[in-house]
């Protein structure tokens, strides 16, 4: 028996995590090593059970054809529904369709279903349908837009959200409830004592999505929505990307399909098309367009001041923003969607739980921030919020700054613990930080990675202008000595002078699972254009459109997804109304 690994693998780690006598995640490489090529027979059982287990099917025995449906259109299509997009957003929208009789076909440029973000999720929320559940969550993610969001699409994801518990069993998929909102909370506690803001987070029942190995909840959801789209009668094209809608006027009647297998490529008549392509992280000129960011890689090589956690090989390039620009649709508001990263190599893999060693956990810490003219610019204490840190990150010079620490805060960390804990990287008490900081720097080669035993030695490392670092370090030793900041008020607990040697500093800029936003919207997911009148025909929903949710633009944005799960069932419903049948 040979074991094989196709191409577009992407290198999310399941494997190894079930399956570690079969398959090694070699993070510096960005590759997975197989460790039995030529499988022995006791092993064989294994091998076959790997090949269950991968959500996107890139492991097979032998020459065995991929088990994704192959497009073999080569003329024409004739459908009520067609959707670009086969992640969480796309899916939802596709099976609900499907569900209540309509002909669907869900149209995938990669080999496989599934977005490379909507392959990353562990978690999901849920509003409850109450009404005042609903009202409560609609004023705080309202305000916490500072009422800059569209309230008619923040409404509608928040609406859709009560259905995702249904819908991930309806499918075959599992989903765990790990606490119930209390309506008194909403808003006001944090869902996770580190990450994102109780406004935003914590307006809905929580639940961890059911996956294999560490995570992958979320691809286990694409995978079972797969597999009940065609048990509904639905059709998915892999390797099939979109190339352009069909107009007759303003109203969109179909779009273009290539099977890549052949070339050629097909018309897809359709009375309604949902865009649901994700962002555009990939198309470095977009990025640099419509967010300010220069995007190289994931180390930030070359100039690049941006990095993004998204899956190898997901060809996340704008598609469908460009068509829905083409057909009139206005551009809506775009931004960096999630936190802040330390970039690699040797600190965590294409996903945030893989990681490598434990400086993930430094960034998250209360201590001292400075950019790079050596200036403080934020309260500390909100580096546990991921989506404020990114954006003062962006705003700083060079779009970066450094959390800057000494030898008797690394003491601390060792020995008493670290102040802020985030689930994804549950670490109370670092060990060898000196000895990690070592091998990022000498083995791996991080060049966003310092230690130093002066100042001067640590401004010329990493280019900090040393007269402003050694004045703000004069000021803020003051205020750790008195107990007091009358700079940016940061708790008490978190004054932790730097003034001995060895000192220490990490490189973070701000990043993010991908970009959001940038298709416009209304609060029935039609794609909409300058004047905001909708294009008939034409729906969008996921994150490619969920920056409508944060305003213009979108601070604190992120996709999560609850609002692909949400947008989804919202574009569904539209199109059964639009198409006078009873939305499910």
């Amino acid at each position: 028996m040979e074991l094989n690994i196709r191409e577009y693998c992407i290198r999310c780690g399941l494997c190894e995590d079930l399956h570690p006598r079969l398959f090694h995640l070699d993070t510096q490489a960005d590759r997975v090593e197989l460790l039995c090529p030529q499988v022995p027979p006791e092993l064989e059982e294994e091998a076959r059970q790997a090949v269950a287990d991968c959500a996107v099917t890139a492991i097979f025995i032998n020459h065995a054809q991929t088990v994704q449906e192959p497009c073999r259109i080569e003329e024409e299509l004739w459908v009520d529904a067609a959707v670009m997009g086969s992640g969480l957003a796309g899916l939802t929208a596709a099976v609900t369709l499907a569900r209540s009789g309509a002909r669907v076909a869900v149209f995938e440029k990669r080999p496989f279903q599934g977005g490379s973000v909507s392959n990353t999720p562990i978690g999901t929320k849920s509003v409850p349908a109450d009404p005042a559940f609903q009202a409560a969550a609609f004023r705080s993610v309202f305000q916490y837009s500072n009422f800059n969001g569209n309230p008619g699409v923040i409404r509608a994801w928040l609406s859709g959200t009560s259905r995702i518990p249904e819908y991930v069993r309806f499918i075959g998929a599992d989903l765990k409830l790990l606490q119930k909102v209390k309506l008194e909370n909403i808003g006001t506690e944090r869902e996770h004592p580190v990450g994102f803001p109780a406004g935003f987070t914590n307006i809905g029942d929580k639940y961890r999505l059911v996956g294999r190995g560490k995570g992958h909840g979320a691809a286990m959801v694409c995978l079972r929505a797969a597999e009940k789209l065609r048990e509904l009668g639905g059709h998915l094209y892999v390797d099939s990307p979109v190339g352009g809608l069909l107009q007759e006027g303003r109203r969109v009647v179909g779009l273009t399909a290539k099977n890549n297998q052949t070339g050629a490529v097909f018309p897809v008549h359709a009375r309604a098309v949902i865009l649901a392509s994700g962002g555009f992280p990939e198309n470095r000129e977009m990025v640099k367009t419509y967010t300010g960011h220069t995007f190289t890689d994931v180390n930030c090589s070359d100039g690049g001041d941006v990095l993004f956690n998204y899956f190898p090989g997901s060809r996340l390039t704008g598609d469908g923003h460009q068509l829905a620009w083409k057909a009139g649709g206005a551009k809506g508001a775009m931004g960096i969607n999630g936190h802040s990263l330390v970039p690699g190599p040797g600190i965590i893999g294409n996903t945030p739980w893989i990681v490598q060693n434990e400086t993930r956990t430094i960034q998250e810490q209360p201590y001292l921030w400075v950019n790079q003219n050596g200036e403080r610019f934020i309260d500390e204490g909100q580096s546990r919020n991921h989506m404020a840190m990114g954006t003062a990150i962006a705003n700083q010079p060079g779009k970066c700054a450094y959390i800057l620490f000494d030898v008797d805060t690394r003491l601390h960390m060792e020995r008493e613990g670290v102040e802020y804990l985030y689930f994804i990287f549950p670490t109370r008490k670092l060990t060898d930080i000196t000895g990690q900081f070592e091998r990022l720097i000498r083995e791996k080669g991080n060049r966003h990675v310092f230690m130093a035993d002066t100042i001067q030695e640590l401004c010329a490392q990493t280019g900090i202008d040393e007269a402003g670092l050694t004045a703000a370090l004069a000021r803020y030793n003051r205020f750790c000595d008195e107990g007091a900041d009358p700079e940016f008020a940061k708790e008490a607990a978190y004054l932790r002078p730097v003034r001995r040697g060895r000192f220490y500093a990490l490189r973070v800029f701000n990043g993010g699972y991908s970009t959001v936003g940038g298709i416009k919207i209304n609060g029935r997911c039609q794609v909409v254009d300058t004047d905001g009148r909708a294009i008939p025909g034409l729906y969008a929903g996921g994150d490619c459109a969920a920056g409508e949710i944060f305003g213009n633009p979108p601070i604190g944005g992120i996709g999560d997804c609850s609002m692909a799960f949400g947008l989804g069932f919202a574009c569904a419903g539209s199109v059964l109304e639009d198409a006078g049948c009873e939305p499910l």
